[in-house]
């Protein structure tokens, strides 16, 4: 657990720095107006995360839930970061990036000097990318386009809550574990059929006479 000294300053500054980890390329990212250097880690701050809803604190573990909007508008030719990406919305659509890893901190500044305060940076959210989607929207009087990149991110809880826990009673299931087995096979046409349990059985008999049928019964309505 990180404790944050107390501040006797009337006001504050802080800014949002993130890790986003994808097949092993860590890409970081703050919504500082300059970079912000980190345990030797530069964060690029020029202004492509564009923000994230609010982050939720519990007394338990719940499933976390997150949004963060990453800006689609091409890098600088100087910039950095990305790597050969020219964008966040190249980056998303030439990479795996559902299941990457991404860690949000929240970091403070000296309010004389506007140096990072290290022992103050708190770890606000560690979890997984879930989903993404990236919207766009067109400005017909000044004829331009913006893309906004949406991030959905989830916690290890909530994805273990979705996980699937055995198998599936299906053809397909069964024929990826045990390629040549027809078990399964009949499984889809007999769920859907339906069985009247308990109801007297009216098929011929088999012979031997009036009550040879193991199946046939007689029911007393007299009322005696």
């Amino acid at each position: 657990m990180n404790t944050i000294p107390a501040t006797t300053s009337s006001t504050i500054i802080h800014a949002i720095i993130m890790d986003l980890t994808i097949n092993g390329t860590v890409y970081t990212i703050a919504n500082s107006a300059g970079p912000i250097t980190y345990n030797g880690t530069t964060y690029l701050g020029l202004g492509h995360l564009l923000g994230m809803n609010e982050i939720q604190d519990d007394l338990k573990a719940t499933t976390a839930q997150l949004q963060v909007s990453l800006s689609g508008i091409p890098k600088d030719p100087g910039e950095q970061g990305l790597g050969a990406y020219s964008s966040y919305v190249s980056l998303i659509l030439n990479t795996p990036l559902k299941g990457s890893r991404i860690r949000i901190y929240r970091v403070f500044f000296n309010t004389q000097t506007r140096q990072l305060l290290e022992d103050s940076v708190s770890l606000r959210f560690s979890g997984y990318v879930s989903n993404y989607t990236i919207t766009d929207s067109s400005d017909i009087d000044s004829r331009t386009e913006t893309y906004t990149c949406v991030l959905n991110l989830t916690n290890i809880l909530g994805i273990i809550e979705r996980r699937i826990v055995g198998r599936r009673t299906n053809t397909t299931d069964q024929r990826y574990f045990y390629p040549t087995d027809t078990g399964m096979d009949r499984v889809n046409v007999i769920s859907n059929t339906a069985f009247d349990f308990g109801k007297p059985y009216t098929g011929a008999g088999t012979g031997g006479g009036a009550g040879s049928n193991p199946f046939e019964y007689s029911q007393d309505t007299s009322g005696e």
